[in-house]
């Protein structure tokens, strides 16, 4: 195990970096700017290797380099701005780095080379623990049941680990609640089936496994936005499980390399065949009819109605796309409630095979589900947003519209919200709503001016 420093001032993306370090046994210390890196390096602390974004909100990154080297402590450096083989040589070269990645990176070679710097062979993926990701079936499966006869979430990624294979988690989901193994009463979810997700089958060979810590390194929403940690997976081009919950409300987000596969919910009305039926292209007769075909016939809700022509492919991956941005917008109005990370990849046999671009689901979902009320609460009149020096986006990857993208070379930081409403041919809701959804995309900013030190550059972005 080592124990590692990740220095950067993207809060979810650093908070992301150190989880996957723990799901790899190690010990990472997270720090937003360059001063807390260098209150961090006291007598008493110790860091077998570190991580340093070059550009920080206060210091040079190049200056905490230093200080790391002093202190004997290898390290590697990124950076969203600084690109090409010239600010690597530097990097490298001239300020002691071992490695150097640009942004957006692969996080499991910028980890590998954590591992490598700080004297450790890299953890193999079989050794990652994933009963994390039982605990959530478990909770999405009983929390909130759905009234249809066979409630499987529609295209589920295969969450088995060495302990329990899937088709039983699959038999369990579809198991009548006449015929279900009972549940004690006493213990809340995922408690109550602690028993069946935790146990050792007996012809199962000993193995220590480490333990993850509850949530793995979870957060609160109070303190970030669910818009912001889809960027922070869509920088790092990371696979695996984002968990959002608020009170009772489960919801889980899948991954492959930084985009949106699928998401779950236990929710009833957010279940797949539900969601048809709220849409239209379901009658209730022909829901039912699914689900008595799905649940004779041990499929999925999507599959027995492709099984019985109630659906076409094509339809079933429209809907499923609108399903799954839906079940992410619902949750971009959350500021109250708790998030974690998980390693666990979604198995693409068992995925329809949708990839969806993070930037674009912000922008839609913001323009979409926002109030006026609301947008004007967030975004004052006053505020002055600038162009963000290493945004997780190109803008050549979103997708604007002639006004929008008008509207995003007027924000230059020169000119308040209400500049840009009186410059803009957009509707106020749709100006402020664009205006929002690049904020919480990360390509504009607002720089808080503090006295005594040195603002982040634009570099004329």
């Amino acid at each position: 195990m080592a124990r590692l420093l990740i220095v950067e001032d993207n809060q979810e993306l650093a908070s992301l970096i150190a989880t996957v370090a723990q799901t790899r046994g190690h010990d990472a210390l997270a720090v937003f700017t360059g001063e807390s890196a260098l209150e961090s390096l006291g007598p008493t602390s110790h860091f077998d290797a570190a991580l340093v974004d070059l550009l920080l909100p206060d210091i040079r990154g190049s200056e905490v380099l230093g200080a790391l080297r002093a202190h004997g402590i290898p390290a590697i450096a990124v950076s969203g701005v600084y690109k090409g083989d010239r600010f690597a040589q530097e990097a490298i070269k001239v300020h002691g780095a071992c490695a150097f990645f640009e942004k957006p990176f692969e996080l499991d070679a910028v980890l590998n080379a954590l591992e490598e710097a700080a004297g450790l062979p890299p953890v193999p993926q079989s050794d990652l623990l994933d009963e994390v990701d039982l605990l959530v079936l478990e909770e999405l499966v009983q929390e909130e049941p759905a009234p249809e006869a066979a409630p499987t979430p529609e295209v589920s990624p295969d969450p088995a680990g060495p302990d329990l294979p899937a088709p039983e988690l699959e038999a369990e989901a579809d198991t009548d609640s006449d015929t279900a193994e009972p549940m004690s009463e006493a213990l809340p979810l995922p408690f109550a089936r602690r028993d069946a997700v935790w146990a050792e089958p007996v012809a199962a060979p000993e193995r220590r496994r480490r333990e993850l810590p509850e949530w793995s390194l979870g957060g609160d929403l109070k303190h970030t936005r669910v818009p912001r940690l889809l960027n922070a997976y869509y920088e790092a081009r990371h696979h695996g499980e984002l968990k959002l919950r608020q009170g009772t409300v489960l919801k889980v987000v899948y991954f492959e390399a930084g985009r949106v596969v699928y998401a779950a919910s236990n929710l009833a009305p957010e279940r797949f065949g539900r969601f048809c039926l709220r849409k239209g292209a379901l009658t209730e007769a022909q829901l039912n009819e699914a689900a008595t075909y799905a649940r004779e016939h041990s499929l999925r809700t999507g599959d027995a109605l492709l099984k019985r022509g109630l659906l076409s492919p094509s339809q079933r991956r429209r809907l499923l796309e609108e399903q799954v941005k839906e079940i992410l917008w619902s949750t971009f109005a959350w500021v109250e409630g708790g998030y974690g990370f998980s390693p666990m990849r979604p198995q693409r046999a068992d995925l329809v095979p949708l990839s969806l671009f993070p930037g674009d689901l912000i922008l839609e979902g913001v323009t979409r589900t926002e109030t006026l009320v609301a947008l004007r609460q967030s975004m004052a009149p006053g505020r002055r947003l600038f162009p963000s020096a290493a945004p997780p986006y190109g803008l050549h990857e979103l997708k604007l519209t002639g006004p929008q993208a008008m509207l995003l070379t007027f924000a230059d930081g020169t000119k308040t919200v209400e500049d840009l409403l009186a410059l803009t041919d957009l509707s106020e809701r749709e100006a402020l709503g664009t205006l929002r959804g690049l904020e919480l995309s990360g390509v504009l900013e607002e720089r808080q001016e503090t006295p005594g030190r040195r603002q982040r550059i634009s570099f004329g972005l």
